[in-house]
């Protein structure tokens, strides 16, 4: 009744002439909203605020975004603050999507504090490789812009207070506009680091380090056995250093050196070449000003465009109608995906023959058509390898197995992306990685391609090595294809020096890290290493493709940058992670048009056989030199006995998305921007059995605790208080019982 009662008076309304001129003004008013809701217009600006920590690699998985367990996993690691996070993948299909589109004609990018966070760097927060993605991606969008629009018309802007770190300036100097506050700095040394050397001190304290390994460049136990740095590693390490800077200082000059060189009549010949001076100028600045470069300083010198204004004041984002970058990739792919939805005539016919009950094989074909029918578009799976790579725990390799095998299972993947950044770790959980990147390839039929960012070496690169492409970015550190193996031995200056004693009962010798190993043991351990490393080698030859000669020579843990990388065969391109997943869908697409070819021949091939009693001869020019084809037209004998009507087959078979597969000249040209469609796989290791046990150890906290006692407290307060002072204390005691 109360229910009937309470919608009385909207059924009322909703019969007289004013309810229904509420009705209207309110559709009205919801399609104003919707169109309001339209994030990109022309003359947008595209900004983007960035701090620390906000440009991730990989986010929750597109297809569980509104489950229980992710909304509660989004809860959990909500930042602090109110940017939003973005994904790298995401960052850069944005400008990439910016670039081609005639409405997005400014970008404003804006590096801020993070908030709610103490001594933390003003910066990206990223590697170098990662933000070599971001820097090709904004020269990208200058490039179209340049091409769409007039001088004035378009622009890139970067502001910031202060650069904290060089790689942030690396990124920057893409940009046509660098703003930084007047009182700012520009520290510019080059890329180098550091490594400490332990022997000495582990000598002091009697911890000596046993090794077995295979590798003349055993960079990673080298600080435990040696007091310094050895020769070979020297070599290997120089050579990094000097491929990561040219790196480094090439891009820089390929896009500063025309404002650098305005210099050359102040200092040098100006007659020579503009490139070349800013080069020569910008190791110059570097050898001597070094991170005491001053903004005015840098402006002067061509490093930035401007050194004053605030830089907290919007003036950037009045530049037409603004667009947050999240945003507008989100709003990006909904009109890509409603624009590939369209409502064609084979669309509607291939409807009607699904719905086809005589024939089996009609409405199967029906179904192989449509699956296949998508204006081309691609479906790319996308698997996370991040961190060290272990057997168990968030990073275990069965994790990262089982992404690989959902994603082969999924029928709307075509193609799989496998995104590393991972310097290696457990040989067993990487070689599990590479098995399963071969199942996924042999058994489902999917290609796989490897994409690098900022490190993928030793156990990185071997769960990679039988991919069908590795892109790797110009710095890029991989190879490491060794292996070591450490055992710290607890001598008697440590026992000593701590006054212990130790005695160990054991069947077969002593065996723990209290004793040194020595002879057969010794040598078994050292012949397990051997083992392992000669089939690190024999994976790297059957999966590069390569002879056991050219494996060794770039073997025993030499590490190498992506260009190095791409000189001796250990990476077949170099590319961010946007070309790897545009090469996927190329490999998907063809993977898709052979399936395509095959079944739909198959499919005819059943139709033939069903009628060949009758009218064999009709049949003969379907097939052509034991070749399955498409005929261009049906006997009317043959669509009788084929069972659909001669209409359908007739706007199949006329459809030109069709002649693609039996046109050899066609090419389908993969772009991330228009017909590829993105599903990502997570390698989370927090179940639904995990989060409630997380929910179970939050509500059992020590402030969810305190939080019930005090209301505990409260209610016995208040029921005591209305007691008589005779029952007072007996009600006291049953209330705090209850704890």
């Amino acid at each position: 009744m109360l229910l009937r009662a309470a919608g009385l008076p909207f059924r009322l309304i909703k019969s007289t002439a004013l309810g229904a001129a509420y009705l209207r003004l309110a559709g009205l008013a919801k399609r104003r909203m919707k169109t309001a809701r339209q994030l990109v217009h022309p003359q947008t600006t595209l900004t983007w605020k960035i701090s620390v920590d906000l440009i991730v690699e990989t986010g929750l998985p597109s297809s569980g975004r509104f489950s229980l367990k992710s909304l509660l996993i989004r809860a959990i690691t909500k930042p602090d603050d109110d940017s939003p996070k973005i994904t790298m993948l995401n960052a850069v299909t944005a400008l990439h999507m910016a670039a081609n589109d005639p409405r997005v004609t400014h970008l404003d990018v804006r590096v801020v504090p993070a908030a709610g966070t103490r001594n933390r760097p003003v910066s990206l927060g990223l590697g170098f490789a990662q933000t070599d993605e971001l820097l090709e991606a904004v020269l990208a969008f200058n490039q179209k812009k340049a091409e769409q629009y007039e001088s004035g018309n378009w622009d890139s802007s970067f502001t910031i207070d202060s650069f904290d770190d060089q790689l942030t300036y690396y990124f920057a100097s893409a940009f046509n506009k660098i703003v930084v506050q007047p009182t700012g700095q520009l520290p510019l040394t080059g890329i180098s680091w550091i490594l400490p050397y332990y022997k000495k001190l582990l000598d002091k304290v009697g911890i000596e380090v046993q090794t077995g390994s295979r590798m003349e460049y055993n960079s990673a136990s080298a600080p435990f056995t040696e007091s310094d740095i050895p020769e070979k590693h020297m070599d290997n390490g120089s050579e990094i250093l000097y491929s990561l800077n040219t790196v480094f200082l090439d891009d820089i000059v390929r896009v500063r050196a025309n404002s650098i060189a305005a210099l050359r009549e102040e200092i040098t010949d100006e007659n020579k070449d503009p490139y070349r001076f800013a080069h020569d100028f910008m190791m110059m600045t570097m050898e001597k000003g070094g991170p005491y470069i001053d903004a005015q300083m840098a402006k002067r010198i061509g490093l930035i465009t401007d050194a004053g204004g605030t830089f907290f004041d919007d003036e950037g984002y009045k530049v037409g109608k603004c667009t947050e970058i999240g945003a507008y990739v989100k709003a990006r792919r909904q009109e890509i995906e409603r624009e590939s939805h369209g409502t064609s005539v084979l669309d509607a016919m291939l409807v009607k023959l699904a719905q086809l009950k005589r024939r089996q094989e009609a409405a199967n074909m029906a179904k192989l058509l449509r699956t296949y029918h998508s204006q081309d578009r691609v479906t790319v799976g996308v698997v996370y390898l991040h961190g060290s790579i272990e057997r168990g725990g968030a990073n275990g390799g069965s994790l990262v197995c089982k992404a690989l095998i959902d994603a082969a299972e999924d029928p709307e993947v075509e193609s799989i992306v496998l995104r590393v950044d991972s310097a290696g770790g457990d040989f067993v959980a990487s070689d599990a990685i590479a098995s399963a990147v071969r199942m996924v390839q042999i058994k489902y039929g999917k290609s796989v391609v490897a994409s690098y960012g900022n490190t993928a070496a030793s156990g990185a690169y071997l769960a990679t090595t039988h991919c069908d492409c590795i892109f790797a970015g110009p710095a890029t550190l991989t190879g490491g294809i060794g292996v070591s193996s450490m055992r710290p031995v607890a001598t008697k200056r440590f026992t000593d020096f701590f006054e212990l004693g130790t005695r160990q009962f054991t069947l077969t010798g002593p065996s723990t890290n209290w004793h040194e190993l020595e002879g057969e043991q010794l040598e078994a351990f050292k012949s397990f290493v051997g083992k392992t490393y000669d089939s690190f080698i024999t994976q790297v030859v059957s999966g590069r493709n390569i002879s056991e000669k050219e494996a060794e020579s770039v073997a025993q843990g030499q590490v190498f940058t992506g260009l190095q990388a791409s000189e001796n065969k250990l990476v077949d391109k170099l590319g961010g992670f946007v070309y790897s997943v545009e090469a996927a869908a190329q490999c998907g697409y063809e993977t898709r048009a052979h399936s395509l070819r095959s079944m739909t021949g198959h499919y005819f091939q059943s139709a033939i056989a069903s009628a060949q009693r009758e009218c064999v001869a009709d049949y003969d020019p379907i097939l052509k030199d034991g070749k399955y084809q498409v005929p261009s037209e049906l006997d009317p004998r043959v669509e009788r006995k084929v069972g659909f009507p001669g209409k359908i087959v007739k706007a199949i078979l006329d459809k030109s998305y069709l002649d693609k597969f039996n046109d050899p000249t066609y090419k389908y040209k993969a772009d991330i921007t228009k017909n590829i469609r993105i599903k990502e796989f997570s390698t989370s290791d927090i179940s639904t059995g995990g989060l409630l046990s997380l929910i179970a150890k939050l509500v059992g906290g020590d402030l969810v605790r305190e939080a019930v006692a005090s209301a505990l407290r409260q209610e016995r307060d208040s029921i005591a208080s209305s007691l008589s002072a005779v029952e007072q204390p007996r009600a006291e005691a049953d209330i705090m019982n209850i704890k």
